[in-house]
């Protein structure tokens, strides 16, 4: 009779155990894209929560992991943040603060899965879904130190932490230029630091500051043939448009400009009318890393800060 339960009991397990693998199967699946990588990983729905493979985690920046497979546990730590979660358990260790879960780490098939939202939330990352594509895009967020610096009052200090937040193309496709660019002009608005543009050889990128991040909203390439002959945003770069994908931004009165050349590392700054026309103001010899970091931005005296 206890033969008879005993495999009644091991039946009944290998059955859940089948369901189980057959349900996770056939639940819906996203394409999860991380920031930096160029490998994309299977995303699975289970409770409604999109769960992606632990080894999806190495390809975040700067985070370290550790899996301890007696234990179960995962240690996840990137700066002063660290997140422990355990397989099968609905709670978190946030900065060692409990966290609820709506769903754990699972192991489902011999493969360990987190959820992704919770681990990027918890480690500073943004998170978009399409449900459309059934894509997920993961990228970096600015750190605590680049956010307070893009608060501050210097418009100087508040635009190179503009300049240096993480890129979020915003699943744009990327153009390329026809022509080599020897030289980039970054135009912001004057008295403000939330949206630039930049400007290299026949492309343009317009992104606006969002959630920790720099957000590519507007690309276009000019037509290097044909002068502008609208009154919109063309009158800035002086050509019309032969491409562009994203939401096109308005015309604004005036423009602050700094133009990079890539060659020598000389820096020009100054004011631009709305009609393309630019005023120098003073230039200044720079280096490959002051460059590289976005360092070379500077106050100007003849800009009018907007105040809230």
């Amino acid at each position: 009779m206890k033969k008879k339960v005993a495999a009644s009991i091991l039946l009944t397990l290998a059955l859940s155990s089948t369901l189980l693998g057959s349900s996770f199967a056939s639940s819906p699946s996203y394409k999860v894209s991380i920031s930096g990588s160029s490998t994309s990983y299977d995303g699975q729905v289970v409770s409604g929560r999109v769960l992606i493979p632990v080894k999806a985690i190495q390809s975040f920046n700067g985070v370290k992991m550790n899996w301890n497979s007696t234990t179960k546990q995962l240690k996840l730590q990137k700066g002063e943040s660290t997140v422990l979660l355990t397989a099968g358990k609905s709670v978190a260790l946030v900065n060692n603060k409990s966290v609820s879960l709506d769903v754990p780490v699972t192991i489902i098939n011999g493969r360990t899965l987190v959820p992704i939202r919770f681990v990027s939330d918890a480690l500073n990352y943004n998170v978009e879904l399409n449900p459309s594509t059934k894509r997920i895009t993961i990228s970096d967020r600015a750190n605590s130190v680049l956010n307070e610096n893009y608060k501050s009052d210097n418009l100087a200090i508040s635009r190179i932490a503009a300049l240096q937040f993480p890129i979020n193309n915003s699943g744009l496709p990327m153009l390329t230029a026809d022509d080599e660019g020897l030289n980039s002009t970054y135009y912001f608005l004057e008295g403000k630091s939330d949206s630039y543009f930049i400007q290299t050889a026949d492309l343009v990128y317009y992104y606006e500051i969002k959630s920790g991040q720099a957000k590519l909203m507007w690309e276009a390439n000019l037509d290097t043939t044909k002068k502008s002959a609208s009154k919109d945003i063309t009158q800035l770069f002086g050509y019309q448009i032969d491409k562009q994908y994203g939401s096109v931004p308005q015309l604004s009165k005036r423009y602050v400009f700094f133009n990079v050349d890539l060659f020598t590392y000389m820096i020009q700054y100054g004011l631009a009318n709305s009609d393309g026309q630019m005023s120098v103001l003073g230039s200044q010899q720079s280096s490959s890393q002051v460059i590289q970091n976005k360092n070379f931005v500077r106050e100007i005296d003849e800009e009018q800060p907007i105040r809230p």
